[in-house]
């Protein structure tokens, strides 16, 4: 059963996870230079709105997801400082290769999540929370609740950074747990230990696992 953080995740994720986590193939809606609470407000719904218009996304076809992410979810991201901070300190040792593949492996990570919440979306909806931390030029803190009738609310509250100008989200926090700070977390233990080496060896691992138990799940 896929608990409600991992719709949040997924919704984000979605984003990251929704939004980001939120016509499929169209840009990103809303204005990324404007205010940044509206911003997440009109992609977190036109995220789950295009999840409930694509049956094909709906129902997690791989290459549909792939697709979802590419053009709904990159564009609203910061994904290189996000995994560069879920790498913690070692991503300095890391060569521009070792880069790109932990960027590539963190990716699939965060779409399997995605992917599992999909078929969860129905009838949800986002909605602006309370929030006393005021927005500067480049930074802000924005919170939102994930509305599902006859459920209590889910808090999700987003952490953006203005980069050339726009809007972009850099972490996520799903109640009361920052996605990235968890991922580093995980990747830390493994990176201290095994070096940046072992850390992708790790991930790839995990990735081929999760790969492998969804194909027997399939059959």
């Amino acid at each position: 059963m896929i608990s409600r953080r991992n719709l949040v995740q997924a919704a984000v994720a979605g984003f990251l996870v929704f939004q980001c986590m939120p016509a499929v193939v169209a840009a990103p809606v809303g204005d990324a230079t404007g205010d940044p609470e509206q911003w997440v407000l009109d992609i977190s719904n036109d995220i789950l709105n295009a999840i409930r218009g694509d049956r094909e996304l709906a129902a997690a076809d791989p290459q549909r997801v792939r697709k979802f992410v590419d053009e709904k979810i990159m564009p609203v991201v910061d994904f290189l400082r996000m995994t560069r901070t879920a790498v913690g300190p070692k991503w300095r040792q890391a060569t521009p290769q070792q880069r790109q593949q932990l960027q590539d492996l963190f990716r699939e990570q965060l779409i399997r999540v995605y992917s599992g919440a999909l078929a969860t979306v129905k009838d949800q909806t986002v909605k602006l929370a309370p929030n006393r931390v005021k927005p500067t030029a480049t930074d802000a803190v924005v919170r939102t609740l994930l509305v599902s009738p006859g459920k209590p609310d889910t808090r999700i509250n987003y952490r953006l950074k203005k980069v050339d100008g726009n809007w972009r989200i850099i972490d996520v926090d799903v109640e009361g747990i920052w996605l990235v700070n968890n991922y580093r977390t995980q990747f830390a233990s493994v990176a201290n230990q095994s070096g940046i080496e072992g850390l992708i060896k790790t991930m790839r691992e995990k990735n081929e696992q999760a790969a492998q138990g969804a194909d027997n799940a399939g059959k």
